[in-house]
């Protein structure tokens, strides 16, 4: 497996370029429902499960974690894409080889020690892409696995949400859910990831449901509780205002 090797110089370098120019081409907007790490003890090792339905995923969550205190953050990634874009390792990523059934096991190893250092740690346990509105999510074990040799870990279900529809350019949300905090000590694997199924799944519907209502009825739509990004006028925005400025006084 290929290990994090975070470098501070080049993540500060990063996240300026991430926030500058890769996230505002891609992104009219990018907003978050809830906050990162609220109602966890600093101390308490965190696992994070998000579903995965874009490469844009782990620039967002970077984005995220640079806006909101970072604590010691670390994220799982497919390790043929860690090959090929390898300095995802100085932010923070490192590998699993999912080729094999016992190939995962050092990327389990070497998370159950981040976790029991504290860390704050994420998985996509979808496992790879999906899209967005695949149903059922197929959760891995993974994160079973790691509760039961870790557990007094909290568990935050995050999802992202990517829409299209009012703008040139789609918006993005993220959300942050309650997080779970049980002894997972005697937890069965089976149950454990049932239960991270349906806690994953209902917040992702919720989350899809805001979406909606953001497009369809955008006067009554909740709104995210903190803006990330906002990169400007999107173009028909500035159609807009530019009809504006043109039209004439009567």
């Amino acid at each position: 497996m290929i290990s994090a090797e975070k470098a501070p110089a080049f993540r500060a370098l990063f996240d300026f370029y991430n926030r500058r120019y890769l996230l505002p081409r891609a992104f009219r907007s990018v907003g978050l429902y809830g906050t990162l790490d609220a109602g966890i003890e600093p101390e308490r090792p965190v696992l994070y499960i998000a579903n995965h339905s874009s490469w844009w995923d782990g620039l967002l969550l970077y984005h995220l974690w640079r806006r909101s205190g970072e604590h010691n953050h670390y994220v799982m990634m497919d390790e043929a894409q860690l090959s090929e874009y390898r300095f995802f390792r100085k932010l923070g990523a490192y590998s699993v080889d999912k080729s094999a059934a016992g190939a995962s096991r050092a990327s389990l190893r070497y998370t159950e020690r981040l976790l029991g250092e504290g860390a704050r740690v994420w998985l996509f346990p979808q496992g790879d892409i999906r899209h967005l509105e695949s149903r059922p999510l197929e959760l891995r074990r993974g994160a079973a696995h790691l509760l039961r040799r870790v557990p007094h870990t909290a568990v935050v279900p995050v999802t992202f949400y990517y829409t299209s529809g009012l703008h040139s350019k789609p918006e993005v949300s993220l959300m942050v859910g309650q997080p779970l905090i049980e002894d997972w000590a005697g937890s069965e694997g089976a149950a454990t990831t049932l239960l991270l199924h349906g806690r994953l799944t209902e917040q992702l519907d919720r989350h899809r449901g805001y979406a909606i209502a953001a497009v369809n009825d955008p006067s009554r739509a909740k709104l995210p509780d903190r803006e990330l990004l906002r990169a400007g006028l999107s173009v028909n925005e500035k159609y807009e205002r530019f009809r504006k400025k043109r039209r004439p006084a009567h």
